[in-house]
């Protein structure tokens, strides 16, 4: 590995693998007995995760190769919401 390739590998994100309670919408009427036994959908989300914070989690799906500041598709996921988290390290 060059010099230049094992500075940029410390410079990579953590890919996490998250398991959440996800909010949804139902868009047509629904009686009220029934919407009180709707559930949140739980979600599995694999991304980079590129931040966190007291309140939530960030994970991004692309990160840019000529922009280490700059990522895609942000996610923020509360803390509250979340149901187990794993990291994984890239080489």
């Amino acid at each position: 590995m060059t010099a230049q390739k094992k500075d940029e590998s410390r410079l990579r994100f953590p890919i996490a693998e998250v398991i959440w309670e996800d909010a949804w919408v139902q868009t047509e009427g629904s009686p009220a007995k029934k919407a009180m036994r709707l559930d949140p959908i739980l979600r599995s989300t694999l991304g980079y995760k590129v931040g966190d914070t007291d309140e939530c989690l960030i994970l991004a799906t692309d990160l840019y190769s000529n922009d280490k500041n700059t990522f895609n598709t942000p996610i923020i996921i509360p803390w509250d919401m979340v149901i187990g988290c794993w990291e994984f390290e890239v080489h």
